[in-house]
């Protein structure tokens, strides 16, 4: 198998949050890099590669951040050169994400890096601006990008434990970013019982706007059930997933992995699902740390909606 080269970009204070994030909780196979404007941000990000934008002013405007970005054009050129995949990871709303990110992904675009785009729309309390500025970055980059995943803030109410701090929650959403974005590379860097490879993700992730991430994992005799509970339970992606068209599954297990097991959950799934006509694509890797409990199941689901 060729290596895929893969890299993931943090932009601005969401990126840079989830950049150190997953970088404190295993990352293989991938180069994690960050772009900001704010010197302490900077300064404060654990990733490889760092690129500081020096817009002259101390709080920018997303339209300077976007002027400095396109400055740095060959700069940029230079550091995706080479990458087959490329995730852009930032929040939209504030001035570094709504006018770097979009940036970047064009420049991607030319370089005709396949793109995935993880984006957080702010909360409604934050304002109309924030929010009108969110949105116009979001449709720059829903032009640009091969797939978006958008995560709203405002599904962190109602999804995720009241009880939690700001950054717990912060990190729940992290998380499931953190499994998808693992699934992919996964998929196009381990030798699976089932095969699945980069024609595979571009198959179900080419020019897909809304994807949705979801995380099933159980063992035992209600293992089956349990995941099939998991992976049809709401989520904090903007889409949902009986209206998928594309579905990829990434299903790990131990050496005692049932093929009964493997269909009965696809069933499940595409039993949900509206479109009758829906392509799922599956693959399977055999872990034996998996064999430490008896029908020890993990599955990432991502659907393109």
């Amino acid at each position: 198998m060729n290596k895929v080269n893969i890299k993931a970009i943090g932009v601005g204070g969401m990126g840079i949050n989830f950049v150190n994030y997953i970088l404190e909780n295993e990352a293989n196979n991938v180069e994690y890099l960050s772009i900001d404007t704010d010197v302490e941000a900077h300064n404060g990000c654990k990733a490889e590669r760092k690129v500081f934008l020096d817009t002259g002013v101390k709080n920018c405007t997303w339209s300077q951040a976007e002027e400095a970005a396109l400055k740095c054009y060959d700069q940029f050129e230079e550091l995706l050169k080479g990458t087959d995949i490329l995730f852009i990871i930032s929040g939209m709303g504030g001035s570094t994400g709504s006018g770097i990110a979009p940036a970047i992904v064009e420049i991607a675009k030319k370089m005709k890096i396949f793109t995935i785009s993880i984006i957080a729309k702010p909360f409604y309390s934050e304002g109309f601006e924030k929010l009108k500025i969110a949105s116009m970055g979001v449709e720059k980059i829903r032009k640009n990008t091969n797939s978006l995943i958008i995560v709203p803030n405002e599904k962190l109410y109602n999804h995720i434990d009241k009880k939690l701090s700001l950054q717990e929650a912060y990190d729940e959403a992290n998380f499931l970013i953190k499994e998808g974005i693992e699934s992919i590379i996964n998929t196009v860097t381990k030798v699976g019982f089932v095969n699945l490879d980069l024609r595979d993700i571009k198959v179900v992730l080419e020019n897909s706007k809304d994807i949705v991430i979801r995380l099933g994992e159980s063992y035992g005799e209600n293992a089956e059930n349990s995941i099939v509970e998991q992976l049809l339970q709401n989520n904090l992606f903007e889409g949902q997933l009986e209206d998928s068209k594309k579905i990829l599954l990434n299903i790990t297990g131990g050496n005692d992995i049932s093929l009964v097991v493997i269909k009965n959950i696809i069933s499940n799934i595409l039993s949900y699902v509206k479109d009758q006509n829906a392509t799922l694509i599956w693959g399977v890797i055999i872990n034996p740390e998996f064999d430490a409990k008896k029908n020890s199941l993990k599955v990432v689901l991502m659907a393109s909606v």
